[in-house]
C-alpha cells in the first residue's frame, strides 16, 4: 500500500481517546485544513512528526473563550486587570505549589523573545551567553540579536540506578564560566526546564547546582519553563526560581500555554521576575521592546490556566500511550535504534547513528524513503548527527501509520 492509499484510509478518522479522557484528535483532512506550519511545508502524502505543535483538538474551554472573545470583537486593546497574571498564579500554585504575586508577571509574544528580552535587559552587555547543546534551535540565534557572544556546552550522559540519563556537564559549565576571555564576562545561560530535545524533567539537585555556579559567577540563569505543563508522573516540573532565595535572585522564568495547550500561534508567554531588582529594572522597560500578548492570546492564557487543567491530564494520559507505543514498536522497526523515555514534552530524541543506512541525516532519508518528516538531528547542534526528534501528540492510528511506513521503508531498504 503507498502512501497516497494509506493517507486516503486516514483523512476523515476522527481518533477519539480512552472513554474517560476528554482528548480527541481530528483525521488528516481537518488536520490539513488547519492551515498551519506543521501540516502545510511538505506534501499531502507526508506524514509531519515534527515542529512541536500537537494534533490534538483544542481543549473546549479554551476553545470556548476565544470563541467568546470573537463574538463580542475583542481585538482592541487589551484589558489591564491582570486577569492572565492571576491565572497563571494559580496554575502554578496548584500545579507546582509555587506561590507567585501576579505583579511579578509581565506579557510578552513569545517565550523566545522572552529570552531575548531578559538576556538584553537584565544582563551586562556584550556579555557571553552559555547556550547548553543540544538545544532548542532558536536559541542559537538569541545570543547575535541581542549582541552577545554564543558559548555552547555540551550535555553529557550518566548512569542514575543502572540507566542512562541526560544531565548537565558541571565541570564543563564552570570551565566556560570561569575561563572566558570576554572583558564582559558570562552574563546569563540559558536553562530549557523541561529540556528540549532531550525530555528530561529536571530534579531539585540538579537545577541546585547550576544556581551554585550561577551564584559563584554572577551568572544569570534564564529558564524557559513552556514544557512544564507536560511532565509525566512520578516525575514532576520544579521551578527553577523556587530551589532558594539565591535561585529566586538570579532566576528569570519564561512560560506560555503554547505547548501544554497548543496555542503558540495566538502569541502570550509570560515573564515571572522573581527578583526584586528585575521588577524595577523591567518597569523602566518600554513595550516597543519587548512587545505585548495578543488580546486573544491573553484569553486563551486564562482559559487554559483557569479551567484547562482537566484535559491536560487527559492530554498527559494519552501520550503516555504513544510513549508506550513508541517504546514497543520502534525497536522492531529500526533495530539500533536507541533512545531514552522522556520525562517531560512530546518530543522524542532517538539515536539512528548505529541503524545501517541511518547515520547520516536520518531525517532527509526518512522523509524521503518513508515520506515521514521529523526533525533532523543536526538542527539542535552537531551533537545532534546521526538522531532524530519525534513529535509523538498525536493519535495512536497516525502514530502507527508513520511506524508502518518506516517498517517498509526499513525492508525496502535491507533488500537492496
Amino acid at each position: 500500500m503507498n502512501a497516497t492509499t494509506q493517507n486516503n484510509n486516514l483523512e476523515n478518522t476522527q481518533n477519539t481517546c480512552p472513554q474517560d479522557s476528554a482528548v480527541s484528535v481530528p483525521g488528516l483532512a481537518t488536520l490539513r485544513a488547519r492551515g498551519t506550519m506543521k501540516w502545510t511545508v511538505y506534501d499531502e502524502d507526508v506524514l509531519p512528526l515534527w515542529v512541536a505543535e500537537t494534533d490534538f483538538d483544542t481543549c473546549p474551554a479554551v476553545k470556548q473563550a476565544i470563541q467568546s472573545g470573537v463574538d463580542r470583537e475583542y481585538f482592541g486593546y487589551e484589558r489591564r486587570n491582570q486577569s492572565v497574571e492571576k491565572a497563571l498564579a494559580g496554575f502554578l500554585d496548584r500545579r507546582f505549589g509555587w506561590q507567585i504575586e501576579p505583579t511579578w508577571v509581565r506579557l510578552v509574544p513569545d517565550v523566545v523573545k522572552g529570552v531575548a528580552t531578559a538576556i538584553d535587559e537584565l544582563t551586562p552587555q556584550g556579555s557571553d551567553v552559555i547556550v547548553p547543546v543540544p538545544s532548542y534551535h532558536p536559541f542559537f540565534d538569541v545570543p547575535s540579536a541581542v549582541k552577545r557572544p554564543k558559548v555552547e556546552v555540551e550535555m553529557t550522559k550518566v548512569k542514575k540506578n543502572g540507566a542512562e540519563e541526560w544531565a548537565f556537564d558541571y565541570a564543563a559549565l564552570e570551565a566556560a564560566f570561569a575561563s572566558t576571555d570576554n572583558p564582559a564576562g558570562v552574563g546569563a545561560m540559558i536553562v530549557c526546564n523541561p529540556y528540549n530535545p532531550l525530555g528530561r524533567a529536571w530534579r531539585p539537585e540538579e537545577l541546585a547546582k547550576l544556581v551554585e555556579l550561577a551564584a559563584k559567577y554572577n551568572v544569570r540563569l534564564i529558564s524557559d519553563e513552556i514544557h512544564a505543563p507536560v511532565v509525566y508522573a512520578p516525575h514532576k516540573h520544579t521551578p527553577l526560581a523556587t530551589l532558594s532565595e539565591t535561585a529566586a535572585r538570579v532566576t528569570v522564568t519564561v512560560l506560555a500555554t503554547s505547548k501544554g495547550w497548543n496555542t503558540a500561534g495566538l502569541h502570550c508567554a509570560q515573564m515571572i521576575f522573581t527578583n526584586p531588582d528585575d521588577r524595577a529594572a523591567m518597569a523602566k522597560v518600554s513595550p516597543l521592546r519587548t512587545g505585548s500578548a495578543s488580546t486573544l492570546g491573553q484569553v486563551a492564557a486564562e482559559a487554559a490556566y483557569t479551567d484547562g487543567e482537566a484535559w491536560l491530564d487527559s492530554e498527559l494520559e494519552y501520550l503516555e500511550g504513544n510513549l508506550d507505543l513508541l517504546e514497543r514498536r520502534l525497536p522492531e522497526v529500526l533495530p539500533g535504534a536507541k533512545f531514552i523515555r522522556p520525562e517531560a514534552s512530546f518530543l522524542l530524541w532517538v539515536d539512528l547513528s548505529e541503524v545501517p543506512g541511518l547515520a547520516d541525516n536520518p531525517g532527509q532519508k526518512l522523509l524521503e524513503g518513508a515520506r515521514v518528516a521529523f526533525n533532523e538531528g543536526t538542527m539542535f547542534g552537531a551533537q545532534g548527527a546521526g538522531h532524530v526528534r519525534i513529535n509523538f501528540g498525536t493519535s495512536r492510528e497516525i502514530l502507527n501509520e508513520a511506524l508502518d511506513r518506516i517498517a517498509e521503508f526499513a525492508k525496502e531498504h535491507a533488500n537492496n
